[in-house]
């Protein structure tokens, strides 16, 4: 087994912002996101470091008078589909794994495509 000297998140991505900063100030961020990737680093000590990759989804900017700053979603829409529908997995009283009721939802999707373009166009009109 090998052994572990540190531990490292390491936080790679963006985030959008709908306004510009100030530079010189101090912002408080909060980062909600997901561990895309994990690797160890030999040390040549006989130690590693385990290195997880944190890549942000949502991200909340605060700035030094408390107030929050808006900020973009960057998320595409076949990510924040996928999301949506492991959220509802989650809630799900169902035996199925996350893959097989993401993929049960997709096929649903594609075979009744015709009558989600025709209520989504209603919707918008």
């Amino acid at each position: 087994m090998n052994e572990i000297n540190s531990y490292i998140l390491k936080i790679s991505g963006k985030a959008e912002l709908l306004e510009p900063l100030e530079i010189s100030h101090n912002f408080k961020v909060a980062i909600s996101g997901s561990i895309t990737s994990e690797e160890l680093r030999d040390n040549n000590d006989g130690t590693f470091d385990k290195i997880y990759r944190f890549e942000p989804v949502l991200v909340e900017l605060t700035n030094p008078l408390g107030k929050t700053l808006q900020t973009k979603d960057t998320r595409s829409k076949s990510k924040l589909l996928r999301s949506s529908i492991w959220r509802e997995w989650k809630e799900a009283q169902t035996d199925l794994g996350d893959e097989d009721f993401y993929n049960m939802c997709m096929d649903f999707m594609i075979r009744n495509l015709s009558d989600i373009i025709e209520k989504a166009l209603h919707e918008n009109e």
